[in-house]
This record gives C-alpha cells, sequence and structure tokens, in this order.
C-alpha cells in the first residue's frame, strides 16, 4: 500500500514539472502580429547642463499591443540601458519615462547625443534622440544695487532726484535688467542678449516729487539663461528721518571702512526729536549728525556757521558740535524747529563684574564662576583655540577709568562670528553675555539675548573691538 502511495505521488509531481515545462515552452515561443510602430514623444529634444550634474530625460511611450522595453545608449558616456516594460503575461500599453543619470565629471564641452529607442512587443522600434550641450548656467546673477540706499530718506523741499546706480555681474552671460517704480511712472530696461557682457554698472536719475511720501523701487536682473534675482529699495520723501546716527569722524571712507558701528546710533524719542547719549574718549570730539550711513551726503546736521545756537542740514557747511571734555554727554536735537541741547553726565547703571572665587568641595556649581568678559567665536587666527569656546575666551581689556569700557586689538580672517562672554575654565556659558540686535551690520548690543554677528573679511585685517555696556553700542574699526 505504502509503495502505491509514492508511486502515485511521484506520477502527480511528474505531471505538475510537465504543465511548467509547457507553460514556459509557450510563454518563450509565442510571437506577435504588429504592424505599426510604437510612439514615442520626448519631452525636450535639447539639455543644457553641466559634468557632474544629474540630467533626465523624460518622455512618454505608447503602443496598442504592448511596449516591450525601452534603450537609451551614448557610447561616449558608456550608457546603453535597457528598461524592461513588458512580458507576455504582463503588458504595458502606455508608459511614462524618467531616468536620471549623471553626466560624466569628464565630458567634453561639445554637444553629445542620446538615442531613445522604445520597442514594442512585436520588436518594431521608433528612436529619438536628445541632444546634451555643456553649456548649461545654474548660477544667478549678481545685482548689488549701490544707490539710493534702502530707507533713503529725502526732504521733499523741492523736486527731489534719486539717484541710482547698480553693478550688474554673470559668470556666463547678463540677459536684461529692469528698475521700476509704478506710483511715479518711473520704468528702465536694459537688454544684454547677444553683447556677451558679463559685467555692468547702471547708472539713472529718477525724480521724485516735492511732496511727503514713500516710494518703492524695485529692481530685477535675469542672466541669458533666465535665472533672476530681485531688490526693493524704500526711499522715502519726509522731513522727518526714521533713523540718525553720530559721526564721530571726517569722511566717507571711515564711516564705510569699519565692520560695523561707525556711524552710531542714536534713539528717536518722537517725531523730528532725537537723543544721543556718547562717551567722548578725549576732549574735543568733534561729532555731527547723518541719517545715512555711508556718507555725509546728502544730509549732514551740525552747528550753523552763522548761528552755532542752531542746527543747519548742510554738508559742506555744518560745523561739528564739539565736547570739550571727556566723558559721557547727552545731546537732544530737534530737526524741525533745529535746535540742540548738550549736556554731560555720569552713569549710576550696573556694569559687568567678574565673579572668580568658588568654593573647593562638591557644593560648587558653574552659576559661582564668572570670569573676565571676553570675545567668544571664531575668525581669530592669533587665537586658534578660540573656536566658540568659553574657556578660550579672548579676554577684554576693561577702561582703568570707565568700567563700562571694554577693548580688544587682534586680527580677523574669513567667516568672523563673535559675541561677548565671560570666561569659563570648564567651558560652560555663564551669564551675563551681550550679542547683538541683528547678525550683518549690527547697530546695538542685546544684554542676554540677540544674535551671534557674521562677517567676511577676505583678508587678515588687524581691528580695534570696543564695547560700551551702558550704552549698548559695539563698534570694530582697523587699525592702521
Amino acid at each position: 500500500m505504502k509503495k502505491n502511495v509514492i508511486k502515485q505521488m511521484m506520477l502527480t509531481l511528474s505531471l505538475v514539472l510537465g504543465l511548467i515545462t509547457w507553460g514556459c515552452d509557450d510563454d518563450s515561443e509565442k510571437s506577435w502580429s504588429v504592424d505599426s510602430d510604437p510612439v514615442l514623444e520626448l519631452k525636450a529634444a535639447e539639455i543644457h547642463s553641466q559634468q557632474g550634474r544629474t540630467i533626465r530625460i523624460e518622455g512618454t511611450v505608447s503602443d496598442e499591443v504592448g511596449i516591450k522595453k525601452i534603450n537609451l545608449n551614448i557610447d561616449d558616456w558608456y550608457l546603453d540601458r535597457d528598461i524592461q516594460i513588458s512580458t507576455n503575461d504582463s503588458l504595458v500599453k502606455e508608459y511614462d519615462l524618467r531616468y536620471d543619470f549623471e553626466v560624466p565629471a569628464d565630458a567634453p564641452d561639445k554637444g553629445h547625443t542620446i538615442r531613445v529607442t522604445a520597442y514594442n512587443m512585436g520588436d518594431r522600434s521608433a528612436s529619438q534622440t536628445v541632444e546634451v550641450f555643456m553649456d548649461g548656467d545654474f548660477d544667478n546673477p549678481v545685482l548689488d544695487v549701490e544707490n539710493p540706499v534702502n530707507g533713503l530718506t529725502m526732504a521733499p523741499e523741492t523736486e527731489i532726484p534719486v539717484d541710482i546706480n547698480a553693478l550688474l555681474t554673470d559668470s556666463r552671460q547678463l540677459g536684461y535688467f529692469v528698475v521700476k517704480e509704478p506710483s511715479i511712472n518711473f520704468y528702465d530696461s536694459v537688454s544684454f542678449m547677444g553683447t556677451g557682457k558679463m559685467q555692468h554698472e547702471y547708472q539713472n536719475t529718477a525724480a521724485l516729487p516735492a511732496e511727503v511720501g514713500e516710494y518703492n523701487f524695485e529692481f530685477i536682473l535675469a542672466d541669458s539663461a533666465g535665472n533672476k534675482v530681485s531688490e526693493s529699495r524704500l526711499v522715502k520723501a519726509s522731513f522727518d528721518f526714521d533713523k540718525l546716527y553720530l559721526a564721530d569722524v571726517d569722511t566717507d571712507e571711515e564711516l564705510t571702512s569699519d565692520l560695523f558701528g561707525v556711524p552710531m546710533l542714536i534713539s528717536k524719542t518722537e517725531p523730528y526729536n532725537f537723543e544721543a547719549e556718547y562717551y567722548s574718549e578725549a576732549p574735543g570730539t568733534e561729532v555731527r549728525f547723518i541719517p545715512q550711513t555711508t556718507s555725509f551726503e546728502p544730509h549732514c546736521y551740525g552747528l550753523d556757521p552763522d548761528d552755532p545756537s542752531k542746527l543747519i542740514n548742510d554738508p559742506q557747511n555744518a560745523l561739528p558740535i564739539v565736547l570739550e571734555e571727556k566723558g559721557y554727554y547727552r545731546i537732544t536735537l530737534d530737526l524741525e524747529n533745529l535746535t540742540y541741547e548738550v549736556e554731560s553726565y555720569v552713569p549710576d547703571d550696573w556694569y559687568f563684574e567678574p565673579k572668580m572665587e568658588h568654593p573647593d568641595d562638591d557644593s560648587y556649581i558653574e552659576t559661582e564662576y564668572v570670569g573676565n568678559l571676553g570675545l567668544v567665536g571664531k575668525g581669530f587666527p592669533e587665537y586658534p583655540d578660540q573656536n566658540w569656546a568659553t574657556w578660550a575666551a579672548i579676554e577684554f581689556e576693561r577702561d582703568p577709568e570707565n568700567n563700562y569700557r571694554f577693548y580688544k586689538t587682534l586680527d580677523m580672517e574669513g567667516t568672523v562670528e563673535f559675541i561677548f562672554q565671560p570666561e569659563h575654565p570648564w567651558g560652560w556659558w555663564p551669564e551675563p553675555f551681550w550679542r547683538f540686535d541683528r547678525k550683518v551690520d549690527p547697530e546695538k548690543t542685546i544684554l542676554k539675548g540677540g544674535d551671534n554677528v557674521a562677517m567676511e573679511v577676505p583678508e587678515r585685517t588687524t581691528y580695534k573691538v570696543t564695547f560700551d555696556s551702558h550704552l549698548n553700542r559695539a563698534k570694530v574699526v582697523p587699525v592702521e
């Protein structure tokens, strides 16, 4: 009985194997009667790229019987790829082609042809080619609007000429440039197509009416590949400035050679009225006031040479206010009535003191130690260990005559970032610390808040850092 069972099982297995073998033979021998080619439509006949970038071949393939495979071939790049689509048992009649691959890093700067061929189940085919050029442009052009500065405020005593100056650059070829201000019907454009220009300095003048208002200038720059950048500038026609700065230097060069802090922002107390608190480091310091940060033009307030008890807005003739003694001063200005007052004062607020004593036993905690105040950050080649390490803080020199004033002269290079932070031998971050109101071109320091300052110093340069914790002001100026 047992032998009969085994015999029956073997017979059944043979039948199953026979069926499987017969099925495979039928599948491989099946022929297709097809009297038309597949339909191949590529999305683009040209691709503009660069060596090392990934490109995509896109298109659609359709066939009423079934799509067998798609072949992509370019011998120069050793690409010969079959994408299998259908089998006799599983037919695909429509297919979206999306094939990505990287252009070889050593591909010559010339056109390269990729042949795309679609086959149907009857082995009929249709082919198209894609030309790949190594002239792709993927970098945005650079738009540097030098004038007007954003927030420029002009007194509308008469029609106001606004000088426009912009430097336009691109790594391959400029396309077009547009500047416009619709409310005054100002529109100008320049086309560079076909010129091959990679750099252009644009200059023009727009006229604002002699009336109070705000004007938004829009700048648009595109390169020949269509990469586009834009900027906007707000220009105000008003007798009331949003900001006013104290300038204790004499030239435009000194206004712009600092990393930040010159000129010094002062406080606006009400319309047309400002108050400056300032420390005169030596007797006879001369100060003037400007609403723009990079020049003494077009507005500069100082003493009227014909009546020194009054102010005058005249870059050429305004005389400086002279602070006779060393120390702190409070200067109030009324730009509507052109009046001012100057008084000296002595601060009585809190100032920073280190706390460097701590217990010797295990009861020690981090808040019981606050070291000397210094700079913590990066970009200081003389201090290679200072890479955001409080244990290696670059210690300030404290003014022996003023507990609020701190100084440090040091070299900076590359990406420079820092805050004002006490040193700590174990690398902790004790309070108090000072950051800034913004990362780029900060105008004041923020106690226990704010952002880390971030600057680029292209070549190694020596700077003097000055910090006044009473004024919450800091500056970084080059040292000759």
